[in-house]
């Protein structure tokens, strides 16, 4: 019984300290349509932290497709690394800062029957992922001033509220 006891307590422990590793990911990545009709995105990290890598990912819709499923995340994205690092704002979402060293992937459009996955990475003030899912047909249900982020429509006032609340 001590020795069950014992290996328990030796798993819970493993575990805790495992899954400690891994930084948080907040929903501080928001999608929404443009006034020029096109989706864009908002880079939301905490204070004034700065952000080193940014990635664009789409994988298929269909059921037990994930964007680990091998080439189906080629169809259309990029990613970007900095070097010391980019503050938060808005951008359209093919169409990063020239200044940017980006790296494209694909189809640089929105695409039917695609989930798309946007994250940043930010090292300072504790490291965390900022992130946010969502498909052509979220965007396209979104209303003026509505955003896509924690995998919902939210008002531009609530996505502030909950990035206040993370930071």
């Amino acid at each position: 019984m001590r020795r069950a006891w014992l290996t328990g307590t030796t798993v819970l422990v493993a575990a805790g300290v495992l899954a400690g590793c891994s930084p948080p990911r907040y929903h501080l990545v928001a999608a929404y349509n443009g006034d020029d009709g096109k989706p864009w995105i908002m880079l939301a990290p905490c204070g004034r932290t700065d952000i080193t890598s940014v990635h664009v990912s789409s994988w298929p819709t269909d059921r037990g497709r994930s964007p680990y499923t091998p080439g189906a995340e080629q169809q259309s994205g990029w990613w970007s690394d900095f070097d010391p690092g980019i503050g938060g704002g808005s951008l359209p979402l093919f169409a990063p800062p020239g200044s940017w060293s980006v790296q494209p992937h694909g189809e640089q459009r929105i695409l039917p029957g695609r989930r798309y996955s946007v994250d940043f990475y930010s090292p300072e003030d504790g490291v965390y992922y900022g992130q946010v899912y969502f498909t052509a047909e979220d965007l396209a249900g979104l209303e003026p001033g509505e955003v896509w982020a924690g995998d919902r429509a939210k008002t531009r006032k609530e996505f502030r509220e909950y990035r206040a609340d993370k930071c």
